[in-house]
């Protein structure tokens, strides 16, 4: 197959630090072209040349890993203007399907705007597969369900409320077991990694670790700066720390050091990569079953599903922990999440078009 995949314009394809979106991208990319199959991957300037062609169609690589910063030396921008660059990208990359589309079969989409894309494919003639990285919406299911859109969902929970939808798969994302590495010997503390917001959760995180007197590591950006502004009183650095934005050896490590990962998620989460990534690691997941969570952990093998959003249930769990073996965390990971998995349930996706 001839494949156009869009990756990312708002990170580079794999991101420096975190964006999962752009980690399934790359695998998509690297994994499909191995297996014998010609790959044009659109994505931000900075992103890896691998055994693809890259195109690069969004901003530069900047400090923050983000290639939407609107950061000028302007004292005043307008709101909007983050948007406006967006959509700059995703007009470049719109563009770029038209120059090279003698070039390529199938498009299969991962960047968000991905409404755009659809009237741009059809025109062209070409089949395109939407990956939803992200929930749906009604407008956006709308828009959907009026153009046949094929839809590859990354966990079954994403087609709630949306059944009449065209699916084309469910494909579940990956991680890499060579370099998310097994440690049997955790150190005592709890670990969340995550943007700061509110559906994220990361206050109900704070009081459980706090009624177990254990440590906890938070590690993510701030996606919601008054949020942050309301759990920053408990984040001592010491019985509660957060470590920010981290790079991959930093966040590495604590996965593989820590006792148990926590999401005790409010929102419906399409997947939870940070979920995988830690069970890879031999780390054991505690999570509400909001979402794909009871797709994603295994309960009572992997790690505890906590059902109703229940703290003091959540607690428990954590203070039985030491019933989960490592052990069946990686294996977990290795028997339903590998590279090797995805890129093939992704060609066999495709292969229906």
């Amino acid at each position: 197959m001839r494949i156009a995949i869009l990756g990312s314009v708002a990170l580079p394809v794999p991101p420096p630090r975190q964006g999962g979106t752009e980690w399934i991208a790359y695998y998509q990319a690297e994994g499909l072209s191995k297996l014998g199959h010609e790959v044009i991957l659109f994505a931000a300037r900075g992103s890896k040349q691998g055994s693809y062609k890259l195109v690069e169609v969004g901003g530069g690589n900047t400090v923050a890993g983000s290639s939407l910063s609107v950061e000028h030396e302007e004292e005043y921008i307008e709101s909007s203007r983050k948007l406006r660059l967006e959509n700059v990208y995703l007009a470049r990359a719109m563009q770029k399907l038209i120059d090279l589309q003698d070039e390529y079969d199938i498009i299969l989409n991962n960047m968000r705007g991905e409404a755009v894309f659809i009237p741009i494919a059809r025109k062209l003639n070409k089949p395109f597969a939407n990956v939803m990285h992200l929930p749906h919406f009604s407008e956006l299911a709308s828009f959907f369900q009026e153009t046949k859109t094929h839809i590859v969902t990354i966990s079954n929970a994403q087609r709630k409320g949306f059944p009449d939808l065209n699916y084309l798969a469910t494909v579940n994302n990956c991680v890499s077991l060579d370099e998310f590495k097994f440690n049997p010997k955790p150190q005592d503390y709890l670990l969340m990694v995550g943007s700061i917001a509110p559906h994220k959760n990361q206050e109900g995180a704070i009081r459980i670790a706090k009624k177990l007197g254990l440590n906890l590591v938070l590690a993510g950006k701030i996606g919601d700066k008054e949020y942050f502004k309301k759990i920053q009183k408990d984040i001592d650095g010491e019985k509660i720390e957060w470590v920010g934005e981290l790079g991959f050896e930093a966040k590495h490590r604590l996965y593989q050091n820590a006792k148990a990962f926590i999401f005790p998620i409010l929102w419906e989460e399409p997947f939870g990569l940070v979920m995988i990534e830690a069970m890879a690691c031999g780390t054991p997941v505690v999570a509400f079953a909001n979402g794909a969570i009871p797709e994603v952990v295994k309960d009572g093998y992997s790690g505890y599903v906590i059902q109703n959003n229940d703290e003091f249930r959540f607690t428990e769990a954590l203070e039985n922990i030491g019933r989960i073996k490592r052990e069946n965390c990686r294996k977990h990971a290795e028997d339903n999440f590998s590279v090797e998995k995805m890129v093939k349930d992704y060609e066999g996706a495709l292969k229906k078009l």
